[in-house]
């Protein structure tokens, strides 16, 4: 008894490096949930033997181990604790292996497998009897799926990353859950805008590379692909992972979900707002964490896409990228490098002329309803697949009438857009601003 009093209190001493620090009263808190707090309060209740009747007993807190563990298995549950440890004190278990010889690592690994060990071969029976207490029949394989040496538990502890199961990630309910975006391609598989996309690749190229986490603040009218570039130009950098995050995440959950990130120092993460409203944000929380009184941690660069203008004081707290509104000339710059990627060197005008005017066309004949680079993209898709189309088109390419995109069509198209997000007042002076550079 006195040996496994012994025992029991070394591994109080194991579960005091794994989860707990001192707080600012001297005393060691644990972090995590209440399964930590049960099982310190457990190895506690073994290595002191105070068989008061009117104490918790060992069997209890088994017991209500038990209990807390019928949803997901026990393992599971101290698997998730222990990433978590190791991720706090900057040892992530994908860096590491059984052999390794680095003093911390080894020292957390080893501490953790003694942990594990000596729960899994605690003599149950044994223990709950020492208090005169009656356990639950599933108390008695609580611990026996704990595994038991350093390969065992490097397994365990991998499975529980969540940033090991896909490339794009929601935040939701406090945790991360892998997405499959269906609008993400290669960053060759944009057309026109240079100045956009290059400003894209190189500042995701720069966070990639630990120069800036300078945030980004992206506007334009609805339909100009936003949305899929972060992501695209985010997952063309190896080491970038995007977090989409809901809007609310800027005004309530901010600093828990920047917490969260800040620990794991093995990844880099865009933190993707997308479409949000910038007049109905509260932006106490991004104004105070971002440029003003704290700066996000250099392992997490936020992203801001909106349909609308930032705020004069959001916009000096990052890097703004806006795009030029898309009109007939954006139209052809689009259609030419489409040509491009088809291995035409120097597509015709009269080509790319034709293409738009098609494209036009079938606006108007309610075939799209609007006139965006979303649009033309789903217009070229044609091309793609149809050989004879494509020959069609060269060949009327090259005839005396040649069709043109009627800009007067985009001009009252992108009017109107306007004025149905921002309001009359923003056509006035947009006028206004034309008149005196006349």
């Amino acid at each position: 008894m006195a040996e496994e009093v012994k025992t029991a209190a070394g591994q109080c001493g194991n579960f005091q490096v794994l989860f707990c620090t001192p707080s600012p009263d001297g005393k060691l808190e644990s972090s995590g949930g209440e399964v930590l707090f049960l099982l310190r309060e457990f190895l506690h209740s073994l290595s002191c033997r105070d068989l008061a009747p009117e104490r918790a007993q060992s069997a209890d807190y088994l017991n209500a181990l038990r209990h807390l563990s019928k949803a997901e298995d026990l393992s599971r549950i101290l698997a998730r604790e222990l990433f978590d440890a190791f991720a706090r004190m900057d040892v992530f278990p994908e860096r590491i292996t059984p052999d390794v010889e680095d003093g911390d690592s080894r020292f957390l690994l080893d501490t953790a497998v003694e942990l594990c060990r000596f729960l899994r071969q605690l003599d149950i029976e044994k223990t709950a009897a020492a208090g005169n207490r009656k356990i639950f029949p599933g108390c008695r394989k609580l611990f026996q799926k704990l595994p038991e040496d350093a390969d065992g538990l490097l397994k365990l502890l991998k499975e529980c990353d969540p940033f090991s199961s896909g490339q794009v990630f929601c935040y939701r309910n406090q945790h991360f859950v892998p997405v499959e975006p269906v609008s993400v391609r290669n960053v060759s598989g944009f057309f026109g805008y240079p100045g956009v996309r290059a400003a894209y690749a190189e500042h995701f190229r720069d966070f990639a590379r630990g120069k800036t986490n300078l945030p980004l603040l992206i506007n334009s009218l609805p339909g100009y692909g936003k949305t899929s570039m972060v992501i695209s130009y985010a997952l063309a950098e190896k080491n970038l992972i995007p977090i989409l995050a809901d809007p609310d995440a800027l005004e309530e959950n901010w600093s828990q979900l920047i917490s969260a990130l800040a620990k794991r120092k093995d990844h880099k993460f865009v933190l993707f707002f997308d479409d949000i409203d910038p007049a109905k944000v509260d932006w106490y929380s991004f104004r105070t964490n971002v440029g003003g009184a704290f700066a996000p941690p250099e392992n997490v660069m936020p992203v801001l896409t909106a349909n609308y203008e930032f705020p004069a004081s959001i916009l000096s707290r990052g890097r703004k990228i806006s795009y030029p509104v898309f009109d007939e000339l954006r139209c052809a710059e689009m259609i030419e490098d489409f040509l491009r990627s088809f291995g035409m060197q120097r597509p015709p005008d009269n080509l790319i002329s034709l293409i738009g005017a098609e494209y036009t066309g079938e606006f108007g004949q309610k075939k799209f309803t609007e006139l965006s680079p979303r649009t033309l993209i789903r217009h070229l898709k044609v091309y793609e697949h149809d050989q004879n189309k494509r020959r069609t088109m060269i060949e009327l390419a090259s005839g005396e009438m040649i069709t043109r995109p009627d800009p007067e069509l985009f001009y009252e198209f992108n009017i109107n857009l306007m004025r149905t997000l921002y309001g009359e007042e923003y056509i006035q002076r947009l006028l206004k601003e034309k008149l005196r550079e006349l």
